[in-house]
């Protein structure tokens, strides 16, 4: 599974089909990040732990995936969470290990969605259905009858349509309290539209891009100030990343990240390395993650011991060294390839980062990432 980083996250560049097969093995959280989400993160540090602690994040929306082209790292496939969400009971249907959970919508529609969906896939794989109170996610004691009534069900799955960054907060703060949950999906509108209680798009709308246009002319008075005011930042933005000007708080990028999600993001890891190394921390849960990686020859001790260690000092304290010096203390440039890059340097004028890129010793993603955190 590629990722393709999006300002300050990174997105699973993968199908429906490749994401709904990994799920039903794997399971994990599903985020969908759009234009909205997007420009939210850069301020929202709830939100941005919210989407780190994701196991995907795939691509929600068509201007993103058009984006992504100008960014030189095309997404394969635009995937909505009103277009998953379907795809994925339909593609469980026979599957009795799957049982749904909704939570979401106004009084009675998340009901109904129930029965339209167990009509149409002809079992009971949606087996309960909730909608919370307005402001729900500010009452501790509602949650906490929430996850007891999600406990005391027989579901398997939990698809949550409150609206983000509600839904994606909610999921990330309760996760460890719904033990037999496997597979957790943050679906926004979705319950409305199974309901039939909001229309989708036309299809060919959708696939153009412009399904905001649909759902601007359909709620304006709601949703006027997002598509036209709120979301033009991310443009101003993704060119600043076009150019390689954009730079993104290393403090925030840092704080309380996961270790297999900060070294994704250092380009040191990837996500199948990733999930390899959680399988193996649940058989032996006496090894923390670092160790795991280092025993399984992943990374080397210094460069955990860096990120774990070393890297929450620096970047609190703001102490900035040179880009060589970072990569030193990380493991991963020995002290002559920096002597004989700065050799080079000198007689060429080329960048530091440049040279050891050209030279194999560190990949550009993890350059960039450094580079980041040097002048951030």
């Amino acid at each position: 599974m590629d990722i393709v980083d999006f300002l300050n996250v990174s997105i699973h560049n993968i199908t429906t089909a490749e994401l709904l097969q990994d799920l039903n093995i794997n399971g994990g959280v599903v985020v969908t990040p759009n234009v909205d989400h997007l420009v939210k993160i850069q301020s929202d540090r709830e939100l941005l732990k919210a989407y780190y602690h994701a196991d995907y994040r795939v691509c929600d929306s068509k201007v993103m995936q058009y984006i992504s082209l100008l960014l030189g790292s095309p997404i394969k496939e635009k995937i909505s969470g009103s277009d998953l969400f379907p795809a994925f009971y339909e593609y469980n249907k026979d599957n009795e290990d799957v049982r749904i959970f909704l939570l979401g919508a106004k009084e009675g529609i998340a009901q109904q969605a129930l029965f339209n969906i167990n009509q149409k896939v002809g079992r009971e794989i949606v087996v309960a259905a909730h909608s919370p109170s307005f402001g729900f996610e500010q009452d501790e004691k509602e949650c906490q009858a929430i996850i007891e009534r999600i406990n005391h069900s027989d579901a398997t799955v939990l698809a949550v349509g409150v609206g983000a960054p509600k839904q994606e907060k909610w999921i990330a703060k309760y996760r460890d309290q719904l033990p037999k949950i496997k597979i957790f999906l943050a679906i926004g509108a979705t319950i409305d539209f199974e309901a039939g209680n909001v229309k989708r798009s036309p299809k060919i709308m959708s696939e153009m891009g412009l399904e905001w246009l649909y759902r601007l002319s359909s709620e304006p008075n709601r949703l006027w100030k997002r598509y036209l005011v709120d979301s033009l930042p991310l443009f101003y933005l993704v060119g600043k990343q076009r150019f390689n000007q954009y730079r993104f708080s290393p403090q925030l990028q840092t704080e309380n990240l996961p270790l297999g999600e900060l070294l994704l993001q250092a380009g040191l890891l990837s996500p199948q390395s990733i999930r390899q190394t959680l399988k193996l921390q649940q058989q032996y849960a006496n090894y923390r993650f670092g160790e795991i990686l280092i025993q399984e020859g992943y990374l080397p001790s210094k460069t955990v011991g860096f990120f774990v260690n070393e890297l929450p000092t620096l970047v609190h304290s703001h102490s900035k060294l040179r880009l060589g010096d970072y990569l030193n203390n990380a493991g991963l440039l020995l002290p002559e390839q920096i002597n004989h890059t700065l050799q080079q340097q000198s007689l060429t004028n080329r960048k530091f980062g440049e040279i050891i890129t050209q030279k194999g010793w560190v990949n550009p993603r993890t350059l960039d990432w450094f580079v980041n955190l040097q002048h951030g």
